[in-house]
């Protein structure tokens, strides 16, 4: 639950499978309804409106909540002289917290990108005899070229300038590319592991 501020009203806003929602009761009062519950009632239509539990100071209740749509109904339908300041407001707001998420999820995706990539190089540490820094060089490496070409890139692209897509294709490559490199130090493969891994990925994408 996110709590913003405006005028001196707090609207309390939660997001509900992935779309961010108001409290109707907030919204209604921020525009001087007399009775929030009948103008959510006369004013929302059902598709824009709905339920979700939320902690209060009287412990947890379902309070309705409104989609963006929902909230320009109000607005619309509102005496009150700020309505149009309000509406733009929400439109900024609601656009900030949609921008925040994604910025979270994609901070999450790049710790457990780095942790997968620590546990891919324990892996090539444990499986080798005589494992070496150039071991896990050439293991990334391999990754990255390969991923690079997928996608149609004539020269290799570092991991930092991959897009997240791309990064989530590699994390399978590199754990192939370790996979590989263990078993021919195992059992003395007479292979190359590049261009098995940069074989593998053109049938991939010419499938």
């Amino acid at each position: 639950m996110e709590i913003q501020h405006w005028n001196g009203h707090n609207i309390r806003f939660v997001e509900v499978n992935g779309e961010w929602m108001a409290v109707g009761k907030d919204v209604a009062l921020t525009l001087e309804y007399v009775n929030p519950t009948k103008a959510i009632r006369d004013h929302v239509d059902d598709e824009n409106k709905g339920g979700s539990v939320l902690d209060t100071p009287g412990g947890k209740q379902e309070l309705i909540v409104i989609d963006e749509l929902g909230i320009y109904d109000l607005v619309f339908n509102s005496k009150m002289p700020q309505a149009k300041q309000f509406k733009r407001w929400v439109h900024s707001i609601i656009r900030e917290l949609r921008k925040s998420v994604g910025l979270k999820a994609y901070q999450a995706f790049e710790m457990f990108d780095t942790k997968h990539q620590k546990e891919a190089m324990a892996r090539l540490q444990q499986g080798l005899k005589h494992p070496s820094k150039i071991d896990y060089v050439k293991a990334n490496i391999i990754a990255n070229k390969s991923v690079s070409n997928q996608y149609g890139f004539p020269k290799m692209l570092a991991k930092r300038n991959m897009t997240p897509e791309m990064k989530r294709d590699r994390e399978s490559v590199l754990d192939d590319t370790v996979q590989l490199m263990k078993l021919k130090d195992r059992y003395g493969l007479d292979l190359s592991v590049s261009e098995t891994i940069y074989s593998r990925g053109n049938s991939d994408q010419t499938a």
